[in-house]
């Protein structure tokens, strides 16, 4: 049997706890159907709070636990850290005040080697911690830049919705626990189960890249310079245009190095790389909600090239433009 401890701090988000505990549960499940006259189940799985109160979540139910100093956690085979309802940068001091009494026990647990793994905002409580400096680590897609300015030890990868690096493993946004879940399920009990419950649950196996959601009208804002955010502006009314880095920094009365060293200091990248990335999110929408053919929406956002695009396409959503539109589109029509 193996033995799993959930950390939960916060305003636990709901569906990524109870999935958790679905998945473990569904997993004794389906043991006990194929081994009858086992003894044990799979997996035992103990909710952890800082001081043993009920877990609260977003949804207004609560879920019993057991108090941090109440138990050994040198004890698991596994710790999981649930991820909290976090928007901002107000939201994540307040979860990590929260998850406060956990950080000592958690660096104990992680001299063992033992696996430890994190979803959701719940990675950016374990990358406070420091745990994660020098490892590679993915995030929820819309709190990514805040994880780089926070954590820049922290090597992220967003281009995967789980990443395993020695004994850390984390996973993006929500619904990626189930993903996070499973692959926990392979690493404990084998391939052969973690495949069948996938089965069982109806979350494909290949789910490997968070890509394909990202979003830029959902990436939150935080910084202040008002001039880099009238570019933006300016860039997402303009998609279309063909200024030249020299011609979209005289709009704004600034040099084009000054231009970019500001994007670089507010987004963490340039204005041609963050223009690039409006274009295919806009080229995005298009493909979701219309039956514009593929030409006329490379026209519409400012690409003469369709082999360029594709390409570019390709790099940022992991999918082709055909591929994509089949993914998030009723419509067949490519």
């Amino acid at each position: 049997m193996k033995k799993i401890m959930i950390l939960a701090a916060g305003n636990v988000v709901a569906s990524g706890i109870s999935s958790l505990l679905d998945v473990f549960s569904f997993c004794n499940l389906y043991w006990q159907r194929q081994e009858p006259a086992a003894q044990h189940e799979l997996f035992h799985v103990h909710l952890i709070s800082p001081d043993g109160q009920a877990v609260s979540t977003n949804q207004g139910f609560a879920l019993p636990a057991r108090a941090i100093d109440e138990v050994d956690l040198l004890q698991a085979d596994a710790v999981l850290l649930a991820s909290a309802f976090v928007t901002n940068e107000i939201g994540l001091a307040e979860f990590e005040q929260a998850f406060a009494p956990f950080v000592e026990p958690l660096k104990r647990y992680a001299r063992t080697g033992k696996p430890i793994a994190a979803y959701c905002s719940g990675t950016l409580v374990l990358a406070a911690t420091g745990l994660l400096d020098g490892v590679r680590a993915t995030t929820v897609w819309w709190l990514s830049e805040l994880f780089r300015r926070r954590f820049p030890r922290a090597e992220l990868c967003m281009d995967s919705l789980v990443v395993a690096d020695g004994q850390f493993h984390t996973a993006g946004a929500t619904s990626a626990c189930l993903s996070l879940a499973l692959h926990m399920v392979e690493m404990l009990v084998g391939v052969q189960v973690a495949h069948q419950l996938s089965k069982v649950l109806l979350v494909a196996p290949n789910r490997s890249s968070q890509q394909p959601f990202m979003t830029m009208s959902f990436q939150l804002n935080q910084h202040q310079d008002s001039q880099v955010r009238a570019a933006q502006e300016w860039m997402q009314q303009n998609l279309a245009a063909s200024l030249s880095l020299d011609e979209l920094a005289a709009q704004f009365a600034l040099g084009k190095r000054t231009l970019i060293r500001r994007f670089k200091l507010a987004l963490n990248e340039t204005p041609g790389s963050y223009w690039q990335k409006l274009r295919i999110d806009e080229a995005k929408r298009l493909l979701e909600t219309t039956d514009m053919a593929l030409e006329q929406i490379i026209e519409r956002v400012g690409y003469g090239d369709s082999s360029s695009f594709r390409k570019l396409f390709l790099q940022q959503t992991s999918l082709s433009p055909r591929a994509y539109r089949i993914k998030f589109n009723s419509h067949s029509c490519c």
